[in-house]
């Protein structure tokens, strides 16, 4: 998958469940790579379907996950 491709994945995400599901598709052996540090993709995936902002760290903001969560847990789906 190219980096277009995961963006674009990423943004048509339409809940945070559905945002879940693309983390853990980006998982290369349980792990996904953010901008300055490692994150385990299935530990992301359910901070992802448990987002809050208290915990906007746990993100990472590549491919505009982070964005995403948030939209979404603001907007919800009806965006």
């Amino acid at each position: 998958m190219t980096e277009l491709e995961k963006y674009e994945a990423v943004n048509k995400s339409s809940s945070l469940k559905d945002l879940a599901n693309v983390i853990r598709s980006f998982a290369i052996d349980g792990r996904i790579q953010g901008r300055t540090r490692t994150f385990d993709s299935e530990q992301m995936a359910n901070r992802c379907e448990n987002y809050d902002l208290s915990k906007h760290n746990n993100l990472t903001r590549e491919f505009g996950i982070r964005q995403q969560a948030m939209m979404l847990l603001f907007y919800g789906s009806d965006y």
